[in-house]
């Protein structure tokens, strides 16, 4: 054991301990020591903080984690660590404690073997996740009893970049091998580069983006009590335009999709940003008494004071009449401010709730020119006053928007129309955002105006040339915000390269940004873009049969859709358990309820307006975990007589069975390598893959 180099005969030891006592979390797994007669109690993870930091594509990357022994003795095991897929490790080491233990990289075909054996003993086929990767091994003792031991792991890699997108993969695909959810996971990122850095992108987790400077990003992912199920991914790309553009794209099976993302530059100075006009529609009915009003006017007063000093203002409050706080929009001086505030402090809640006139009083206000128009629109209640019939206030409002002011509705509670309100959003170039009844309708209102209050691009236009795309989301594009990111998604024909142009007015002044002769990849990279079409696309679907009615043709589709990709809707609800569906938003009781009935205000009916928002919108995959779907990269399984079932073979199609563990097995993964991370999901399973179904079968 000099050096820690483990002879065979302890290392196949190690590999034959019951599938119980062998232990993965999060980066990497311990194999405890076998002891005669002693059954080790699981480890657990008290939590796991990784760092990165990266600087012109060099990334080095520490992780950090506490173990737990839950037995009352010390124990011994060996750490391994699978290094990511083709990742150029120029640096590796590891402390215990304080002190530098020594390890090894293990080649591919080394490490290899050691995951076949491991699968071989153990029965167990999720290792082969990793098969095809280099691996890190060392000894780690003692591990003392009842008690923790610190491990800190650092290695250092060169990022490719393929035309201006570099790619960062950090391991943590180990859901099925941790028995408690890890307490504490953070993923912290620093990228530093001599270019600036345009657009940040992670398909696999929600993360947060900071720029600290043209050329320096901070990204962070936290969460706690998880059990991590993917790796996590970045991708950023670099770029000297005001506006950086880059480009994405995946051949599938049943046809070609891509990716835009469009950044504007970091911006210093003030001058870079546009002027606007906005105009706060203030709901002060009876029903927004106490806490409701309360939040509300202090969310006023933080946009008030939160304009910038030539942007242009005006407030309305309404119940059943309307009170004008300006008959024309005034510049955002400090004498305008004050004035602004004080008759924020005079609203009082009272009377019904006249949404026609509030709307067409603040479209009076709207002044054309070359400065951006929003007006932010909050309610918690049904029109009751005046023009109360949803298409009559509609079309009133469609005559009076003639310089085309994006409207954004704030709906607060559950007792609003969300179709009107979803309507006004739609037909007006915005969006409607949701506040719940236990929300903090100042923290909502004041995060989202955040989010808009210093527009850089307005009217955006999109052409492509090159390809001929179709079905894009989202189709209404919103004006490009300081630290906002587009991202379009859609599907295409034609085999490129790519020109895309991307136009808006800045001011009276179009300009344009060009991403010039991209050529299209046959690389499986981008495989995550058919699922995340997939949903946003069901998500159009959905709002479609929410605010016009059902269609056959809409329905089989998302029927369709839903079963392929193992998305979860209204009408594939049989897709996952009776308890998963009371948590899940789309198929929760009084959603379907709602959904079905046609119901218009309710909980119910609000829910499902924000979630098929959410769709709509969605970047990120999904971290929940079902009981009778997996998803695997591109392939999504159901579970279906115990086997799990590719959604690409058809039933009765004629199928090549081989027994999970026999040498033909693996030859098999030998002879195709790739199919090793579909195997990996379970013991019993049935793949499509390249045309050949396989079933892996039992005794």
């Amino acid at each position: 054991m000099r050096k820690y180099q483990f002879n065979k005969i302890i290392i196949l030891g190690f590999f034959l301990i019951n599938f119980l006592i062998v232990n993965l979390f999060a980066d990497g797994f311990i194999i405890p020591k076998p002891v005669p007669g002693v059954k080790i109690p699981p480890l657990t993870v008290k939590y796991h903080r990784v760092s990165v930091k990266i600087v012109n594509q060099t990334a080095k990357t520490t992780i950090d984690q506490v173990f737990i022994n839950n037995h009352p003795r010390d124990i011994e095991g060996i750490f391994i660590f699978p290094l990511p897929e083709k990742a150029g490790i120029s640096e590796f080491s590891m402390y215990v404690g304080d002190k530098e233990v020594k390890g090894e990289i293990l080649d591919k075909d080394k490490a290899k073997r050691i995951y076949e054996n491991i699968v071989r003993k153990l029965k167990d086929p999720a290792l082969l996740e990793y098969i095809g990767r280099n691996m890190f091994r060392a000894r780690v003792y003692p591990i003392p009893a009842h008690g923790e031991k610190r491990v800190k792991l650092s290695y250092t890699e060169i990022l490719k970049a393929e035309k201006n997108i570099v790619k960062y993969v950090y391991p943590l695909n180990t859901e099925r091998f941790s028995f408690h959810p890890i307490k504490e996971v953070t993923i912290s990122i620093k990228i530093e580069s001599k270019f600036p850095i345009a657009n940040v992108y992670s398909p696999s987790h929600k993360v947060s983006i900071r720029k600290e400077g043209e050329n320096v990003v901070r990204i962070s992912f936290e969460d706690k009590n998880i059990k991590p199920d993917k790796d996590f991914i970045l991708y950023y790309s670099i770029s000297r335009d005001e506006v950086g553009l880059s480009f994405m794209n995946y051949e599938g099976r049943d046809g070609n999709y891509f990716m835009f993302l469009a950044s504007p530059s970091y911006v210093k100075k003030k001058e870079k940003l546009l002027n606007k006009n906005l105009i706060f529609v203030l709901d002060s009915s009876g029903s927004m008494s106490g806490k409701k009003i309360k939040q509300a006017k202090e969310a006023v007063r933080f946009i008030i004071n939160h304009l910038h000093e030539k942007d242009k203002f005006s407030f309305i409050d309404f119940d059943d009449g309307v009170n004008l706080f300006s008959s024309e929009l005034l510049v955002s001086n400090s004498k305008n401010k004050e004035k602004a505030l004080k008759f924020v402090e005079e609203i009082e809640d009272s009377g019904g709730t006249n949404i026609n006139e509030a709307l067409l009083e603040a479209l009076k206000l709207v002044e054309s020119g070359e400065r951006p128009n929003y007006i932010l629109f909050l309610t918690d209640g049904l029109p009751t006053v005046g023009v109360t019939r949803t298409g009559d206030i509609l079309e009133n409002i469609k005559k009076a928007n003639r310089f085309k002011a994006r409207i954004f509705v704030f709906g607060v509670g559950y007792d609003v129309n969300t179709e009107l309100l979803d309507k006004i959003s739609s037909q007006n170039y915005g969006t409607s955002i949701y506040v719940d009844e236990n929300e903090d309708i100042e923290i909502a209102v004041s995060n989202y105006y955040e989010k808009i209050s210093s527009p850089v691009l307005s009217n955006l236009e999109i052409s492509f040339k090159g390809i001929k795309t179709k079905e894009i989301y989202p189709r209404v594009l919103s004006d490009l915000f300081k630290g906002s990111q587009l991202i379009l998604i859609g599907k295409y024909e034609g085999n490129g390269p790519v020109t895309i142009t991307l136009s808006g007015k800045v001011r009276k002044k179009e300009k344009k940004f060009i991403l010039k002769n991209q050529k299209l990849t046959k690389e499986k990279t981008y495989n995550f873009l058919p699922r995340l079409w997939a949903m946003r696309r069901i998500g159009y679907l959905l709002e479609e049969i929410r605010l016009h009615g059902e269609n056959k043709e809409l329905v089989e589709e998302i029927k369709k859709l839903g079963i392929k990709y193992g998305i979860v809707t209204p009408y594939t609800s049989f897709l996952v358990t009776e308890e998963e569906k009371k948590i899940l938003n789309l198929v929760a009781p009084e959603v379907e309820e709602a959904f079905f009935a046609r119901k218009v205000t309710g909980a119910g009916a609000v829910k499902m307006a924000k979630g098929t928002k959410e769709l709509m919108s969605i970047a990120q995959m999904p971290q929940f975990t079902y009981q009778k779907i997996k998803y695997k990269e591109d392939k999504t399984f159901y579970l279906k007589d115990g086997y799990w079932v590719d959604t690409d073979y058809k039933e009765g199609s004629p199928v090549k069975e081989i027994r999970f563990n026999s040498d033909e097995y693996y030859r098999l993964l030998a002879e195709k390598p790739g199919l090793a991370k579909y195997l990996s999901i379970a013991v019993k399973v049935i793949v499509n893959y390249k045309g050949v179904n396989y079933k892996i079968i039992t005794d």
